[in-house]
């Protein structure tokens, strides 16, 4: 095993998202108090239902009432935050306290039993730990439902920038009773500092996105290498199809998890700052020229030349197993737009795969220095709840699952995710597109995917215009006008 310290080289660990840091601070509550999903917004009115308005007859007494109660609620909080600073986890009584934790990770549900017990095994206090793991493209979706029921679970993923900012409020501020938090770096802090709501992203794993190529029909077809330009990656489809092997197949019906976040952002993470200015002008409703931009002209290029020309028939309604299994079965030689976390799902499938796979980059542009991997930082945080005992546990077994040496083994070499901690060690026994995606790393060719700092507002109709796109019904002049016109409406109110 070794340590792995992150080099300078590794722009994802040192990125300092300044601008949409700044942005959250300015726009945070203001969003929040714009734009709530039904059942936020039903929460909110059924917590304000018993207060009553005040006249202005006495304005004296009710500003020095308001000022008493200011205090006792501020005393109130004070006293509680200390409670739970100094409250001893495991001299709690056994069995006392029940935690829950829902994210969007589809690929731990057969696999997470193992930390669970691990974990309760070291704290009696702990009675049973409720865990679900649907899909990204369901998650939102199902806590705004359990938040409508007064069941929000104690670990829910918010992930750096905007994206779920209306969970904000929600959430516990990490830097106190989570050992967890001196681990981390200044950057981190940074990125997981949500408006004035303080540190509530917890960084757990990273994955890497890009191409997962197989290896064997790779070199079959006379390749001893992954293509590194847009002009390659052309010229090994039309080898492949010489030979009568299928590219790749493309789940366009996932327009959240394929067009929009894992592909549909490649032009912006290939900029020199990973797309972070272009981005912040963006969202400020600023005209940034998509027609002549060059990263999003080398994105198009590759949809034009090769995504959409070697696509398999009715790629359109194509959803992400069927695709991951024709790959899995060796039906295709690629799988685009996926990742280091299909380790599990490949153990499972074909374990034979494992030993000729390798994770790379989709490089869209024909100077390779510029292609990058897209990075995910998967992250945890902790949610609020009246009973001080089950927060100081909930921060625990969060603090647990991203810097114990039970939990970093789990993740590495169970689940092939290499950790965000720095200094954890890297096991010797980590799978081989965890290890390319380490590997990418050091070399300086990755870069955060800077999706997340996108508000989720935005979401449905950005997905419906790549749709759009990749399915002929919208030409490019199109697709740029409208992918321009969603942040001029964003930035003029349009989406709250």
């Amino acid at each position: 095993a070794r340590a792995y310290n992150c080099p300078e080289s590794c722009k994802f660990h040192h990125l300092n998202f300044n601008n949409f840091n700044n942005f959250n601070k300015r726009k945070g509550k203001q969003f929040m108090k714009k734009r709530r999903v039904a059942a936020l917004f039903m929460a909110a009115a059924m917590a304000v239902t018993g207060m009553t308005g005040c006249g202005s007859s006495d304005t004296a007494t009710t500003e020095a009432a308001k000022t008493e109660a200011g205090s006792e609620a501020a005393s109130k909080e004070e006293t509680e935050a200390a409670k739970e600073e100094t409250i001893d986890v495991k001299s709690l009584p056994a069995g006392s306290v029940d935690l829950s934790i829902m994210l969007p990770l589809g690929q731990w549900t057969d696999n997470f039993n193992m930390l669970i017990d691990a974990y309760k095994a070291e704290h009696p206090e702990i009675g049973e730990i409720t865990a679900t793991f649907p899909g990204s493209d369901k998650y939102d979706d199902l806590l705004v439902s359990a938040l409508s029921a007064g069941e929000l679970p104690n670990i829910i993923n918010l992930g750096y920038g905007v994206r779920r900012q209306d969970w904000w409020q929600y959430c516990e501020d990490l830097s106190t009773g989570c050992p967890a938090y001196e681990m981390l770096t200044d950057a981190q802090i940074k990125n997981g500092t949500d408006g004035d709501y303080g540190m509530l992203v917890l960084p757990m794993t990273m994955e890497g996105t890009g191409i997962l190529y197989n290896t064997k029909i790779l070199e079959e077809t006379g390749w001893d290498h992954m293509p590194e330009t847009r002009d390659e990656l052309l010229q090994y489809c039309k080898d492949l199809k010489e030979k009568g092997i299928q590219p790749f197949m493309l789940p366009w019906a996932e327009t959240y998890l394929n067009l929009f976040n894992n592909v549909g952002n490649y032009w912006l993470l290939d900029k020199p700052d990973g797309g972070k200015e272009t981005l912040a002008k963006l969202m400020n409703g600023e005209d940034v020229d998509l027609a002549n931009d060059p990263e999003m002209t080398e994105l198009l290029d590759t949809y034009e030349q090769i995504l959409m020309p070697y696509a398999q028939e009715g790629a359109v309604s194509a959803d992400k197993w069927t695709c991951r299994n024709a790959f899995f079965a060796e039906e295709c030689a690629m799988l685009i737009g996926e990742g280091s976390y299909e380790t599990p799902n490949i153990q499972n499938a074909n374990p034979a795969l494992l030993d000729h796979v390798k994770q790379g980059i989709l490089p869209i542009s024909n100077d390779a220095s510029k292609n990058k991997m897209a990075i995910a930082t998967i992250s945890i945080s902790v949610t609020k709840n009246d009973d001080p005992n089950v927060v100081a546990c909930a921060k625990d077994f969060a603090s647990w699952l991203v810097s114990s040496d039970t939990a970093r083994l789990w993740h590495q070499e169970t689940m092939g995710s290499p950790t965000s901690i720095q200094g954890l060690e890297v096991s010797d026994k980590l799978p081989v597109i965890a290890k390319d995606v380490i590997d990418t790393i050091d070399a300086g060719k990755a870069t955060e995917n800077v999706f997340v700092y996108m508000p989720s507002s935005i979401y449905t109709d950005m997905q419906e215009n790549w749709a759009k796109y990749v399915a002929g019904v919208e030409t490019r002049e199109q697709f740029l006008e409208r992918y321009q016109q969603i942040f001029k409406d964003l930035k003029d109110g349009i989406y709250g």
